[in-house]
């Protein structure tokens, strides 16, 4: 799974936006259906997306990493332990999708991305993010400032 590009889409009058098969197709086969959202948990203004079995193989890894193997018994047990799997998982959202890819946006995720009439999809890999379009493209003249400066660092300061 690998999604890859940049495209803008346009919200239809029912306020519905197009996965475009690019997209779809990088879901795993059985879950063509439906796919999450969730907001970015460091980048206000951002919703990211991926397949089920993408979200929660993130979550798996989430758990291990910051909480360790007893952790996960902790947090099951401890209503206070903070979790941050469990933080993503509550404000995601799954989204089911009509068979030519149209879905709803939630007012929650149109609201966090200013969407007006459209938003800009971002592939990220393994995952894919939702952007406001004059966010995003300020987002990316930064980043390629910053791709410009990593590159130039990749010969180990020899010039």
């Amino acid at each position: 799974m690998a999604f890859r590009s940049e495209i803008l889409i346009k919200l239809d009058k029912k306020g519905r936006v197009l996965l475009p098969a690019a997209f779809r197709d990088e879901l795993p086969a059985d879950d063509r259906g439906a796919f999450v959202l969730y907001h970015s948990p460091n980048l206000d203004g951002v919703v990211n997306g991926n397949s089920r079995a993408g979200f929660d193989s993130m979550l798996e890894r989430l758990r291990a990493e910051a909480l360790g193997p007893k952790g996960a018994l902790k947090v099951a047990l401890d209503d206070e332990a903070f979790d941050p799997a469990g933080y993503l998982s509550s404000s995601a959202r799954t989204i089911a999708m009509e068979p030519d890819g149209r879905f709803t946006l939630p007012a929650e995720f149109a609201t966090t991305l200013e969407a007006g009439d459209g938003v800009m999809l971002v592939g990220k890999g393994d995952k894919f993010q939702l952007w406001n379009p004059a966010r995003w493209q300020a987002r990316r003249e930064a980043d390629r400032a910053r791709m410009a400066a990593f590159v130039r660092g990749l010969d180990g300061g020899a010039s």
